[in-house]
């Protein structure tokens, strides 16, 4: 069993962060030991990676919550999370050519300031 000091330096994710998560209920499926101490198994570090990361490609922690909810109903829900999963996989996709485009207009630039200051 891991602490929430334990997760936030595992996971890089600040114990407020872990706390407000808590708070909105995203980490519902975490236990509390007879002190009222969280106590993360493994199992509940690799759900929040994938809140971590969903959170990460700019999905709303309400959609997140949504999908914990699905998890939560098992097997019935397969095509639901596949079908987020799908729609969140192109949204990451444009993202990157977004942030490529905008890489090449950097790399235009820095070229351009080298040349420039010759």
């Amino acid at each position: 069993m891991y602490s929430i000091r334990d997760v936030s330096d595992i996971m890089e994710i600040s114990i407020y962060t872990l706390r407000y998560y808590e708070k909105i209920g995203l980490l519902s499926f975490v236990k509390r030991n007879e002190n009222g101490v969280r106590e993360f198994s493994k199992e509940d570090i690799v759900t929040l990676n994938t809140v971590y990361r969903l959170k990460q490609t700019g999905m709303s922690l309400k959609d997140i919550k949504n999908y914990l909810e699905l998890v939560d109903k098992g097997i019935e829900s397969i095509s639901e999370r596949k079908e987020m999963f799908r729609e969140q996989k192109i949204k990451v996709q444009q993202q990157i050519i977004d942030l490529q485009n905008a890489l090449k207009t950097i790399n235009g630039k820095l070229h351009y300031y080298e040349e420039a200051s010759k």
